[in-house]
């Protein structure tokens, strides 16, 4: 896409890619960085929703930079009533004020790479992998 990163527009060819029948939105910023959420992602038990968006921030230190946090729908909710708890974050929304994207409620999903020397092994597109199964194992 014109006027992004290298880094960032390869990671959303990525995306793109490993979910052709998902919309991806795409919201360049002016540094050449993006707002990104995946629609319609599968999610199912243990929660009581079928699907949710995802969205998370690409920096224009995309792909050496971990990418955190993400967000998923706001409405989110376990089949067996519990709380939402650590690290999921209801309340939120996405994306922030930088975007010209339309805000929606969210909650995020705090799961931050802890490892600086693993970020380059771990691009956008295997972090978000590794947040679903991570929401889905709960």
């Amino acid at each position: 896409m014109a006027g992004l990163k290298a880094g960032v527009a390869k990671a959303i060819e990525g995306l793109r890619n490993h979910f052709p029948d998902n919309h991806i939105q795409v919201g360049a910023t002016e540094d050449g960085a993006a707002f990104v959420i995946v629609e319609d992602v599968p999610l199912g038990p243990p929660y009581q929703q079928d699907s949710t968006w995802v969205g998370f921030f690409l920096s224009t230190a995309c792909p050496d930079d971990d990418t955190y946090p993400f967000y998923v729908r706001g409405d989110l909710a376990r089949l067996d009533k519990a709380m939402l708890k650590n690290p999921l974050h209801p309340g939120k929304a996405f994306p922030d004020a930088a975007s010209t994207m339309v805000k929606r409620a969210s909650v995020m999903v705090s799961r931050r790479q802890r490892n600086r020397s693993s970020w380059s092994y771990e691009p956008p597109l295997l972090k978000l992998l590794t947040v679903i199964k991570w929401m889905l194992q709960q």
